[in-house]
């Protein structure tokens, strides 16, 4: 229980962070996308609201699985 909840945080704590500079990275490339999709992506000061939230709902998952599965391995290794 202990590491599904040091999963969980790390995954918040790192996630964040990280999904809001990556959505701000993808900028130039949400620019060119709304031309083609006719959908508004980015503005003058970013990508817009969804964009991170779709960056936040597919990364933080990630890492959480990423962390419990290692933290899982890490347990089953012999002479741990």
């Amino acid at each position: 229980m202990k590491h599904t909840i040091f999963a969980f945080v790390a995954a918040l704590f790192i996630g964040f962070p990280s999904g809001w500079i990556l959505s701000v990275a993808l900028t130039p490339l949400l620019w060119r996308l709304e031309t083609v999709l006719h959908v508004e992506m980015a503005g003058h000061s970013g990508p817009s609201d969804w964009v991170f939230y779709v960056v936040w709902a597919l990364l933080i998952p990630s890492l959480f699985v990423t962390f419990r599965t290692r933290l899982t391995r890490n347990l089953k290794t012999p002479g741990s």
